[in-house]
């Protein structure tokens, strides 16, 4: 950000404004950057967490595949990582379904009656002290999700 604030101040001083610009005075203009940069600043900080949902509308096979991982009373672990989230929340399912979500031909695994996105869902590998990523399993990409979570 402060690259690109100074790029546009050398810039703006090899213009010659004419008097008839008063307001267009160095104090002003850096006022200007200033709040470009923050707004900037701001678009990218509330933009990146589009990451959210990366793995909730599936498709059919994605959907099936991780229905058949998961059951009645097993425990799922829930955690955000592109969110800033470090510990992983417990969740026992109750209620397990996969209904479309009519968007497209797109489908949505429910835990609890609760939507659930596969790239923050993790479960017990059978390997003892690590969880695995559901998405990772059912072959739905996801980014800024680690694959494994050791519990130690």
């Amino acid at each position: 950000m402060v690259e690109f604030e100074n790029v546009i101040r050398r810039k703006l001083q090899n213009i010659d404004f004419p008097n008839t610009f008063p307001y267009l005075e160095m104090k002003n203009i850096q006022s200007l950057l200033s709040i470009l940069s923050c707004t900037l600043g701001y678009s990218v900080v509330f933009c990146f967490p589009a990451l959210a949902d990366q793995c909730s509308y599936i498709t059919k096979e994605q959907g099936l595949n991780a229905l058949s991982r998961l059951d009645l009373n097993q425990t799922i672990y829930l955690l955000c990582e592109p969110c800033g989230e470090t510990t992983p929340e417990p969740l026992i399912i109750e209620t397990l379904s996969m209904e479309t979500v009519n968007y497209q031909d797109f489908w949505q695994i429910k835990a609890n009656n609760r939507g659930i996105d596969l790239a923050y869902v993790f479960i017990d590998s059978g390997i003892e002290g690590n969880l695995i990523n559901l998405a990772a399993i059912s072959d739905c990409e996801a980014t800024s999700v680690s694959p494994v979570l050791s519990q130690e």
